[in-house]
């Protein structure tokens, strides 16, 4: 009796699956929404605003970016944890999604069980930005500033956890300054108030900074990575520069993920369409421009990616004594 009774639930769990294998091939049917969790102006808009319509083209469907800064870019990963898996929500995340689990007690998102991978994108090193009033030439004149004015200098980063606020978090414990935090909502703001001699320094990455240093309101001392970047010949490595920073050897870098549920043919066609975009030589040129490298993944391998940075920055920060808030 039982199993005539199992047969129908059987059935109707077979045509389900059925359906949503359909309903995947589809996909897409309408226009996707991609959630950059920054306001507009920093690296990650600028690297979402040149991957949608590359990425649209593969999906021949309009890829609309979203920006919904705040709160070092839970706000941005919540709305899309908290979507619908239906793949017309992604995320392009960051380094925020390996350090907030260490920097708060508590987050509305889980990244391990409410998100899921789908590739990483690109990563790029970061350069450290002063205001051209600045009374220094070099990173050793301004540590030596910064140590005769222990306290009164600040920092803007475009958030607590995220990368413009760890690199100079480890600045400060590698050379044992006292600079202020000062976070912002995004890298933008936060380069607008260096410009105007509201802060003192900023690490962040080339895209965000190089219109203000073209300008000629900002002056680069260093950069992370093992080399020289090819947009900056003449700013220097950290290392070179006298303070290496071994935990920031890779600077920034972004991954687009989904609501946890999501099918995994949408995924897949998702991680095809994103690897797609990223061999575009116009994009490639775009982002070589910027010093940002294409990193294409599976969805696997990015996930373990994530996994591993987590690990690897929660003992960052316990070295650097910072406390989860």
């Amino acid at each position: 009796m039982k199993r005539w009774i199992a047969f129908p639930a059987l059935l109707i769990s077979a045509m389900t699956l059925a359906a949503q294998g359909a309903w995947a091939q589809s996909w897409p049917t309408r226009s996707i929404r991609l959630v950059i969790p920054y306001d507009a102006g920093g690296p990650t808009d600028v690297l979402g605003r040149l991957l949608a319509p590359t990425l649209a083209e593969r999906l021949e469907q309009s890829v609309v970016v979203e920006n919904r800064g705040g709160a070092a870019a839970i706000v941005g990963a919540n709305v899309v944890a908290k979507a619908q898996p239906d793949g017309y929500t992604l995320l392009l995340g960051d380094i925020n999604l390996a350090v907030n689990p260490s920097l708060y007690k508590a987050l509305p998102y889980d990244v391990n069980k409410e998100l899921v991978a789908v590739s990483l994108v690109a990563a790029a090193p970061l350069v450290l930005v002063v205001n051209t009033a600045t009374p220094v030439k070099n990173l050793q004149e301004f540590i030596a500033h910064a140590k005769a004015n222990p306290g009164r200098l600040t920092f803007g980063s475009a958030g607590a956890g995220n990368t413009t606020h760890l690199a100079p978090e480890l600045l400060k414990a590698a050379a044992g300054l006292n600079i202020v935090h000062v976070p912002y909502k995004g890298i933008g703001p936060a380069l607008t108030d260096l410009a105007a001699g509201q802060t003192d320094l900023v690490v962040t990455g080339i895209s965000g900074a190089s219109p203000l240093l073209k300008a000629g309101k900002l002056k680069a001392l260093a950069i992370t990575g093992d080399k020289r970047a090819a947009a900056l010949p003449d700013v220097p490595t950290f290392a070179e520069a006298g303070t290496p920073l071994p935990d920031m050897s890779l600077g920034s870098w972004w991954g687009v993920l989904a609501p946890a549920g999501t099918s995994r043919d949408i995924i897949q066609k998702l991680n095809r369409a994103v690897g797609e975009a990223l061999n575009s030589q116009e994009l490639r040129g775009k982002l070589a421009g910027m010093n940002i490298n294409p990193m294409h993944s599976t969805p696997a391998a990015f996930d373990d990616f994530i996994r591993a940075e987590a690990t690897r920055w929660a003992a960052v920060l316990q070295r650097a004594k910072i406390q989860p808030e």
